[in-house]
Parts: C-alpha cells; structure tokens; sequence
C-alpha cells in the first residue's frame, strides 16, 4: 500500500513538472534537468528468522548422600563407684531430758452430725462432630499408551495398549468424625456432714529438762570411691551412604521459526528541484 500511494505520488509529480519548474543551465543540483534525487527510509515488511527456546520433561536418576547411624565398637573410659572400707569417728550430741508435768486447760472439738445443701457436679458424655485433618495416600496417575508385542506380530511391539501409570500422592483432607466430649451439669442435694463442736477440759502438759552431752564412736564403713577403666562399646556414629533416586528435570531446546518484522529499507526518490530557475 505504501509503496503504491509513493509511486502514485511520483508519477503525478512528473505530469505536473512542465508546469512546476523549467530547467535552468546555471543550476548545480539538478544539471539542468529541473528533477533532483533524494535518499529516503520506506517501511517493509520482512519475514525474520528468530530462535526460540522451549522445555521438555526427562526422568534422571542421580546419586545422593544419605546419613545413615552404625553402631562403631571402641574402647571408652568407663567410670564406676567401688566400695572401699574408710574408719571413720562419729561424734554423736546426746540430750538428756527429766520428764515434768503440769495441769493446763485445753480446748477440744468434737463431730456433730447435721444436715447441709450442697451442689454437687456430675459429669456425663456426648458426641459431638468434629472436622478433622487425616493424611491419606491418593492415586494421581494417568493413562499411557505403550507399544507391546503380541503372537500375531512375531514378537516386535507393533500394538498399542493403554497402561495406567500409578503417582502415589500423600494429601490431606478433612474428615468429620465423632468425638466423645465431657459435659458437666451441676445439681443440688442434701449431704451428711459433721460439724465440730468446742469443748474444755484439764490435761497434764509434760515438758522436759534438757542437758547436752558428747559421745566418740570410733567406727569402720563402706563407701563408694569414683574409678575408671577401659571398656569396649559399640558407638553409633552417622555416615554418608549413596543412594539413587530418580528426578524430573526440565531440559531447554530451541525452535526456529519464521515471524514478520518491519523495517526501515533505504531507497533513492525523485523530486522537483529546490533551486527556484523555473520561478
């Protein structure tokens, strides 16, 4: 469209230039002619080449280290309490007392029965819904067509057979489930009680004469002494073992592919000389 309406344009400019301009042999851009040329930028569509770059899916396996405890037999310290026989004085302080009495006024209670209310909680049991999480193990696979061979084919896997592709998932749902709950109601009764009761009476208070005296027991004990000796133990200790397992990585290729893209084209275009000769 652009390159139509241009040269449309052209074409009526070179109708109209005998009456424009007339051509002067002084002029130095256009020599004579009453037409100059120009360099101008055109606009084109262009189909361009361009890389793109897409991922796929592939199964690895990769080796990774995994702790792992042993039990390792090693020679270890060991500390031990033995009995060892230690003489020993026993400094024991004795008191002496003399046994005395006199007559004192002492108040005492005694249990009445009576009659009191009282309220009293009894409890008893009810189930109640309740939404719980349980974690459960749910199959996300899909099916897959594989190429199999059959007796017909003489063994090369020629026939298709769709074949279900088991993915365990362990996921989390919400179940109701009813749960036994407690519920306490109180309530109002009538209880034996005893109620105490004050009395007086005359007892004999015995109160004593106390003297402090000293006596050595030379004597001879078993006691327990910290030793260490060597023994064999088996330690555990963590080590890194290689494990395989297998991992879906994401692999990048590249496609080629064509797209349009406009650019700017460079081209030489004719024009009615600016000099002003023909004026």
């Amino acid at each position: 469209m652009f390159a139509a309406r241009f040269w449309g344009s052209f074409a009526t400019a070179i109708v109209l230039l005998p009456s424009i301009a007339q051509a002067c042999d002084d002029c130095a851009k256009c020599k004579g002619t009453g037409w100059c040329t120009k360099t101008v930028q055109v606009p084109c569509t262009v189909m361009k080449t361009v890389t793109e770059t897409c991922y796929r899916e592939e199964q690895r396996v990769e080796t990774v280290l995994v702790p792992k405890t042993i039990n390792v037999e090693k020679e270890i310290p060991y500390e031990y309490n033995a009995l060892v026989c230690v003489e020993k004085v026993d400094e024991q302080v004795i008191e002496v007392k003399t046994p005395k009495f006199r007559w004192v006024e002492q108040e005492y209670e005694i249990m009445v029965p009576a009659k009191d209310t009282v309220t009293k909680v009894r409890k008893r049991t009810e189930c109640v819904p309740v939404v719980e999480q349980q974690t459960c193990i749910e199959d996300q696979g899909c099916w897959k067509i594989e190429m199999v061979a059959t007796a017909s084919c003489g063994g090369c896997k020629c026939t298709e057979k769709k074949v279900w592709c088991p993915n365990p998932v362990e996921v989390t749902k919400d179940v109701t489930v009813m749960k036994e709950v407690c519920v306490e109601e109180p309530y109002t009764c009538e209880v034996d009680i005893m109620v105490p009761y004050k009395k007086t009476r005359k007892v004999k208070e015995y109160f004593t004469k106390t003297e402090t005296k000293t006596i050595k027991h030379p004597y001879k004990t078993m006691e327990y002494r910290k030793k260490t000796k060597m023994v064999k133990a088996c330690i555990p200790e963590c080590v890194q073992v290689e494990q395989e397992r297998t991992i879906t990585v994401k692999v990048p290729y590249t496609v080629e592919k064509e797209v349009p893209c406009t650019v700017m084209k460079t081209v030489e275009q004719s024009c009615a000389c600016s000099c002003g000769c023909g004026v």
